[in-house]
């Protein structure tokens, strides 16, 4: 039986190395528990540096919104005022044309009613000079009544009653010359003018009546020819010219 006894010198260096393995493994594990240690920590730190990015992007997006609906909102209420002054634009506009077509009527009136006084004052200096046939022409042509002012309507109406038979009868008399004379168409005129400033109960108007039929039929005008006969015989259905006026009506037959 073999027996192996150790020298204490034998002892000594394997405790020397246990320790020497201790202290190797303790450090190593120390290092890696730093390693580990601080490759968390940087770890904590990329992942709060990354959630601080992600914060400041949602932030950036939020503020981002936050704008679009402001201008959004500001560019609504800018569209409505615009709106709201285009509108009172277009109400001024109409108020104008309103305004300048009130005072383009009141203009117009103005016009006429000088006119109409004129023509009055006119007709009344014709009156004045006994020129009947100018003033009763000048009453019934150019004075427009309706606008007259009251007093100046009275004056018509009795410049009417003192002049148009007047008028008529020097008519009927310049007419019925033009007719023997031949000038029908002077016939014409006076004669038509003398019946229209008639009140067609005058004792010389059915002979104007037949002078004027007979220069229509003269001058070839049968269809106011017949307008006159039937005229006649309306206004005139006793007077001594109605055979003539028949045997006239036969000869356009």
């Amino acid at each position: 039986m073999n027996i192996h006894f150790h020298s204490n010198k034998d002892n000594k260096n394997e405790k020397k190395q246990i320790w020497m393995y201790a202290v190797i493994l303790f450090t190593g594990a120390f290092i890696i528990l730093l390693l580990t240690a601080y490759s968390q920590v940087k770890f904590q730190n990329n992942i709060s540096d990354y959630q601080n990015k992600l914060s400041s992007q949602e932030k950036a997006k939020l503020t981002a919104v936050t704008d679009l609906k402001s201008a959004l909102k500001e560019n609504e209420r800018l569209n409505k005022e615009l709106e709201s002054l285009r509108n009172k634009l277009v109400e001024s506009e109409q108020e104008i044309a309103t305004q300048s077509s009130k005072t383009t009527d009141m203009e117009s009136k103005y016009n006429s009613t000088v006119s109409a006084t004129d023509a009055l004052v006119k007709a009344l200096e014709y009156f004045n000079q006994k020129d009947y046939v100018n003033s009763a022409v000048t009453l019934k042509y150019d004075v427009k009544i309706e606008y007259l002012s009251p007093q100046g309507l009275n004056t018509y109406n009795d410049l009417i009653g003192k002049c148009y038979g007047k008028a008529s009868l020097q008519l009927y008399r310049d007419g019925y010359k033009n007719y023997k004379n031949k000038n029908y168409a002077g016939a014409i005129i006076n004669l038509n003018r003398a019946i229209d400033f008639s009140n067609k109960n005058e004792y010389y108007i059915d002979d104007a009546y037949y002078y004027l039929a007979t220069s229509y039929y003269k001058s070839s005008n049968y269809n106011d020819a017949k307008r006159i006969i039937n005229d006649f015989q309306i206004n005139c259905p006793t007077s001594e010219f109605a055979r003539n006026m028949r045997n006239l009506l036969e000869k356009m037959m």
